[in-house]
Parts: structure tokens; C-alpha cells; sequence
């Protein structure tokens, strides 16, 4: 049974079309894996776990369950969006300096993810405290894109910069609970999260499109510090 509440429904259809755009992402990676691996490998993942809790999140907004699954499908969604926050700022040391020393910080980040979604386990307003590790996650990766921008010009930069910069005012958007507007549906502050996190997606996506048709000067992926299936 679908829910019957506008809100919730455009809730959940924003949520959806989260997770076709990131599916749309990894399809444009797939043609770059082979030429820049560690980048490559990431970013997939990172578009792959967000079509994940963004899927998640569209059938708990829009479909009708019980409790327990509910908090079941909450649990997952928590735990991939701490890794894809993770996998972020994994990135962005990859563009900053190298692949060898983002492969020596995955394991400190992958801790810090896991620590996030513990504390989601008995914090009742898990949301909040994830806009807030979004937030310090993003203005990491802000300043390590800017570095780029501005002292090295490394391709893609400046469009990851603005996917942040939207993204941060997306997390804004979130947290006034009160929020609503009607856009021809009602959308309520998720609602326009989702809208307004759609377009930082789209300039990430083209960074890193302009990232890929640069020439690489990345180290390969042949260090011990990088699980294989990042490889």
C-alpha cells in the first residue's frame, strides 16, 4: 500500500529519481575505469551506496510498512550514507594530492563512517545528526576542491566546488522542519532537499566527467592500504 499523504509521496518520488541520477552516474564512470581506476572506483561506489539509501528512502517514505521494517530500512540507509560521506572525502585527497595517500586515509574515514552510524543507533533524530556529518564532510572536501581550484587548476575542480557549495545549502534546506512549498505537488523540507541535492549531483557528475578528459597524473592502484574491490 502507497501512502497516502502528498508530501510524504513527493518525498519519496524525489528520493527515486535520487537514485535513477546516481544510477545514470555510474553508467557514465563505467566508461573511465579502466584509465583511472582509483578515481573511478570511489566515485562508483559512492554513487552506488546513494542509489542505495536513496531507494531505500523512497520506499520508507512512500510505501506503507510496519515499524520494524521501518527502522530496518533506516539502519541500512544510515550506514550507507555514512560510507558514501566517506567515500566523499576520499575523493577529494585523491584530486588534492595522490591515490596512494587517499588509499592510506580510507581505513581512518571507513572508522569515522562506522562511528556515525553507531551513535545513528541511539540518537533518536539520527537526520539531524546526519545533515551535521554531511555538513563537516563537505566543508572538508570544499576546502581540499578549492585548494584545487585555486593553487593547482586541476580539471573538474571548480564544478565539484559548486556541487558542495549546493550541497551544503541542500543540508540548510533540511533542517527547517518546517519548511514547505508548493511547486505544482507539496514538498516539504525532504522534499526540497532532495530537489536542491539533485542539482549538486549534476555538477559533481560533470567535475567529474571534466576530471576524466583530463590527462591523469594519479599514482595506479597497486597499494596495500586500498581494499581490492576499490581497486
Amino acid at each position: 500500500m502507497f501512502v497516502d499523504s502528498p508530501v510524504e509521496q513527493t518525498t519519496a518520488m524525489t528520493d527515486l529519481m535520487l537514485a535513477l541520477q546516481s544510477v545514470g552516474a555510474i553508467v557514465m564512470l563505467s566508461r573511465f575505469r579502466v584509465r583511472q581506476p582509483m578515481w573511478t572506483s570511489v566515485w562508483t561506489w559512492f554513487f552506488g551506496l546513494l542509489t542505495l539509501a536513496s531507494f531505500l528512502g523512497a520506499v520508507s517514505h512512500g510505501v506503507e510498512c510496519q515499524q520494524s521494517i521501518q527502522n530496518a530500512i533506516w539502519t541500512i540507509v544510515y550506514l550507507a550514507l555514512g560510507l558514501v560521506m566517506a567515500l566523499f572525502a576520499v575523493a577529494a585527497v585523491t584530486m588534492t594530492w595522490n591515490d596512494l595517500l587517499a588509499r592510506r586515509c580510507v581505513p581512518y574515514f571507513m572508522v569515522i563512517a562506522f562511528c556515525f552510524f553507531a551513535v545513528t543507533q541511539i540518537w533518536s533524530d539520527s537526520f539531524l545528526l546526519f545533515v551535521i556529518y554531511e555538513a563537516i564532510a563537505m566543508l572538508v572536501s570544499l576546502a581540499l576542491y578549492s585548494a584545487c581550484l585555486w593553487s593547482r587548476r586541476k580539471p573538474g575542480s571548480a564544478f565539484l566546488a559548486a556541487g558542495i557549495v549546493v550541497g551544503i545549502a541542500a543540508a540548510i534546506v533540511d533542517t527547517q522542519s518546517s519548511l514547505q512549498m508548493k511547486l505544482i505537488w507539496t514538498f516539504d523540507n525532504h522534499g526540497l532537499f532532495h530537489i536542491v541535492q539533485m542539482l549538486s549531483l549534476l555538477l559533481i557528475s560533470i567535475g567529474i566527467y571534466i576530471s576524466h578528459l583530463a590527462p591523469s597524473k594519479r599514482r595506479t592502484c597497486n597499494d596495500e592500504f586500498m581494499p581490492d574491490a576499490l581497486c
